[in-house]
């Protein structure tokens, strides 16, 4: 489709043009779109020489930029959907992005992001060269900063999803981290976690420089320990899904090792398992009995 065939498509208005419905665009030579242009639908500018796009552009869908050589956004862009980026020349953000759904900036040179950027959905940062996050980021779903060059986290950074740090230079966590779903830091230059970490989901550790686990740890998920120098597993350590131990220096288990009544123990003794079950059948029993003791009499 050329620039002359997209004017026909779409329907004049007092400001500008509009189109309703699902705009494809994505393989064709379009290379500029006309100013005020509202699209009730998503937009989809993949794989075209587009350059930049016009003022005030309104995206009430998904808006596909990717494989394209974009460099900058405008101000005043709006979209209430997902924004792809992957694989284009974007380097900055505007300061007032605020993204209504995922942004993905994968594969691309984008080095800083805005101070007040919020995402209402999965952030995509991998093989950028970024190196630091805005202080009050929050992403509502899953973050993933694997292969970049990213050191530190910010304290009061909020992930509602999957955090993957995995292939990255990171080396420490804040200490107020929680993750709600999955947390990736396998071959990373982590070597300590945050005291008070709870991970609602699996916690990879593998290939990893860490030698040693927090009191208390709390893993809802799976843990995989794997290729790891650690020898011992800390106090009170709570796994409720698998844990990989496979290729590590761990000879024993802790006598107040909590785990889920399905754990398995991946890459270890043949006859761990055997023990981990009398565990799980003990354990199980401890909370009845409890739950038996704690039970009111009936009055007589």
């Amino acid at each position: 489709m050329t620039n002359d065939k997209l004017l026909e498509i779409l329907t004049k208005t007092e400001n500008g043009y509009r189109f309703e419905g699902n705009l494809f665009l994505s393989n064709t030579q379009i290379e500029t779109l006309p100013d005020n242009l509202k699209v009730i639908g998503s937009l989809n500018l993949s794989n075209t020489p587009i350059e930049i796009l016009p003022d005030n552009l309104t995206v009430i869908g998904d808006l596909n930029l990717s494989n394209t050589q974009i460099e900058i956004l405008p101000n005043n862009l709006r979209v209430i959907g997902d924004l792809n980026l992957s694989n284009t020349q974007i380097k900055t953000l505007p300061d007032n992005l605020k993204v209504i759904g995922s942004l993905d900036l994968s594969n691309t040179p984008i080095e800083i992001l805005p101070n007040k950027l919020m995402v209402d959905g999965n952030l995509n940062l991998s093989n950028t060269p970024i190196k630091t996050l805005p202080d009050n980021l929050t992403v509502t779903r899953n973050l993933n900063l694997s292969n970049t060059p990213i050191e530190i986290l910010p304290n009061k950074l909020m992930v509602d999803g999957n955090l993957n740090l995995s292939n990255t230079q990171i080396k420490t966590l804040p200490d107020n981290l929680k993750v709600t779903r999955n947390l990736n830091l396998s071959n990373t230059q982590i070597e300590t976690l945050p005291n008070k970490l709870t991970v609602i989901g699996d916690l990879n550790l593998s290939n990893t420089q860490i030698e040693i686990l927090p009191d208390n740890l709390t893993v809802i998920g799976d843990l995989n320990l794997s290729n790891t120098q650690i020898e011992t597993l800390p106090n009170k350590l709570m796994v409720i899904g698998d844990l990989n131990l496979s290729n590590t220096q761990i000879t024993s288990l802790p006598d107040d090792l909590e785990v889920g009544l399905k754990t398995r123990l991946v890459g270890w003794k043949k006859h761990s398992n055997e023990a981990l079950k009398e565990k799980q059948v003990n354990q199980k029993l401890e909370k009845s009995a409890i739950k038996r003791a704690k039970k009111p009499k009936l009055a007589r």
